[in-house]
């Protein structure tokens, strides 16, 4: 059934009785199967405030959220199991830190099955298939996760979430702090397992070229208002994006530029790096 909002609003308290607005009448459905979504927005847009309310982490001061129809309001339900709505939507935070405390890899994903009564040897199959999901041998598995890569402790707290089974998964910059071939393997990843599982993935990110390269559905945030709600081609053709603070991806304004200084006539929207250059050589050949 997915995730619906319905003008939704959240406000987190201030100094006295004042209170900051971080969401402001948000209205949105996302499904359960076969989207990529890119969360976008500068620094205090709301972006992590609204992922948090997407498994129940956080209540909407106004408006209804419903998960996979349940509706979440203002007013805690005793009725509701929470914790059932956030095994279905994994949220795996910025800093894989936040996940990761067992001693081993393979009790650290673990936890979230065990905790849900899995016993204990179907846990360890679970831990084990979801390790080999995100690209890491079983070799990891006895491993300190504490003594791993930053790029591999992303992947087990990956893992850790994935195991789970959840219907949508929810990323917080997943590709920060790693080196553009970290993050082509990382994203190539999450694309695989979105295609294999047939999962909803939305994605937390500053990141246009990710942005215009792997995802099929963007959501701009500014303000705490939703601005757009569409494709990162129709994003990215428009022309007033700067203000939402955000930048064109690299491919587009480098032969943008390159049209500008030369007089070229070039078709600048090209996802990739490698057909970018393909381009160009074309018209230099030309």
């Amino acid at each position: 059934m997915g995730i619906q909002f319905k003008e939704v609003s959240f406000q987190y308290p201030g100094w006295g009785k004042q209170f900051f607005e971080a969401l402001k009448d948000i209205s949105l459905t996302i499904n359960d199967k076969d989207e990529f979504i890119a969360l976008v927005g500068e620094t205090g847009s709301g972006k992590s405030t609204l992922a948090q309310h997407m498994n129940a982490l956080i209540f909407p001061t106004s408006g209804t959220v419903e998960i996979n129809g349940v509706p979440i309001t203002a007013k805690r339900n005793k009725k509701i199991k929470y914790n059932s709505i956030r095994q279905q939507i994994g949220l795996v935070f910025q800093f894989p830190e936040y996940q990761l405390f067992e001693e081993t890899v393979e009790k650290d994903i673990m936890f979230g099955p065990k905790n849900f009564r899995v016993p204990e040897e179907e846990a360890r199959e679970m831990a084990k298939k979801a390790l080999n999901m995100v690209g890491l041998s079983d070799k990891y598995l006895t491993r300190n996760p504490f003594n791993l890569s930053g790029g591999e402790k992303k992947r087990v707290s990956i893992a850790g979430i994935l195991a789970m089974n959840p219907k949508i998964l929810i990323l917080d910059e997943p590709t920060s702090g790693l080196d553009p071939a970290g993050k082509k393997l990382l994203m190539n990843l999450f694309k695989s397992i979105q295609k294999e599982t047939g999962k909803t993935i939305i994605i937390i990110t500053h990141d246009m070229d990710l942005v215009y390269e792997y995802t099929n559905r963007v959501l701009v945030l500014n303000e705490g208002m939703l601005e757009f709600d569409g494709t990162p081609d129709y994003l990215f053709h428009r022309h007033d994006i700067d203000k939402w603070h955000l930048d064109y991806p690299a491919t587009i304004s480098v032969l943008r530029a390159i049209n500008d200084k030369f007089h070229y006539n070039l078709d600048i929207y090209q996802k990739t790096i490698d057909a970018a250059v393909s381009t160009i050589a074309k018209a230099v050949q030309s």
